[in-house]
């Protein structure tokens, strides 16, 4: 595939370019730097895998046979980004605790986010060579076995998304710092799962679930990184096990995205203008 090689070759550039800039770098507190460098790298690794896959997309059925391991790349890719976003944010400057290294989090976050770009372009690019040769994934109305998967989705989201919500609304109530806001923060991550699942408990076909505009929840996973890495730093144990949690509901919500972007074809625009009266 085009670019394959060259995927895979930026993405150990710039794994390289994390590596000796966190190697080369002092902050007051390096096992952050160290974690943000791992979750940092772990991105680019996901562009350098993607290239070497890429490079066996030869045809249109490779692409189709393989479409999915880039879906999976794609999805770590952004949860892991995640973790780098949080723990970025936490980097403080050599003699100046508790404020932010913002030449650390500037140089850092330039090769991750540009990893980012790779693996969604490789999905995408992938993604488009299936369709123009098959057409639509889904190029009915979804009905039957497709949507059954939707509403169970559905379910796993609430399901799952209460028993987080719970866990974090308790490990902040017993943190010894910053409790407020760790409740709130908490409840505002685990709890979009729960919404988004009842919302896909309403779908009753491929059109009312591209009313469900999930690609926005995204947003909330922009919103809340900063203040889950700001406020659970400071609380020890308690702080790790809420920010554990935070991230179960970030994975759980990625997948959930993909998933209804793959049942709605949100990538093939089918749909773009003609008007949908349902």
């Amino acid at each position: 595939m085009t670019g394959a090689r060259g995927q895979a070759a930026a993405g150990v550039v710039l794994l390289a370019w994390i590596v000796v800039f966190a190697a080369l770098t002092e902050v007051e507190n390096p096992q952050v730097l160290l974690a943000t460098a791992v979750s940092g790298g772990l991105v680019c690794l996901c562009a350098v895998a993607g290239g070497v896959v890429a490079v066996r997309v030869t045809d249109a059925e490779a692409a189709a046979r393989l479409r999915h391991v880039f879906v999976v790349l794609e999805g770590t890719a952004m949860a892991i980004f995640y973790l780098f976003y949080g723990f970025a944010f936490s980097v403080e400057p050599v003699g100046r605790p508790g404020e932010f290294a913002v030449v650390v989090l500037l140089v850092l976050s330039v090769p991750a986010l540009g990893a980012l770009v790779l693996v969604l372009s490789r999905s995408y690019a992938v993604h488009k060579l299936v369709v123009n040769a098959y057409g639509p994934l889904v190029p009915d109305s979804g009905e039957g076995v497709r949507l059954q998967r939707i509403r169970v989705l559905g379910t796993v989201l609430v399901t799952v998304g209460l028993a987080l919500a719970v866990s974090a609304m308790t490990v902040a109530l017993v943190a010894p710092l910053y409790r407020p806001v760790l409740l709130v923060v908490g409840l505002l991550v685990t709890l979009t799962p729960v919404v988004l699942g009842m919302s896909l408990a309403r779908v009753t076909d491929v059109h009312s679930a591209r009313r469900r505009n999930v690609g926005n929840y995204v947003i909330v996973l922009a919103a809340s990184g900063f203040a889950v890495s700001e406020f659970s730093s400071g609380a020890g144990v308690a702080g790790a096990l809420f920010g554990a949690l935070v991230f179960g509901a970030v994975v759980l919500l990625v997948i959930a995205i993909l998933v209804v972007r793959e049942f709605t074809g949100e990538w093939d625009r089918p749909w773009r203008g003609r008007r949908v009266s349902r």
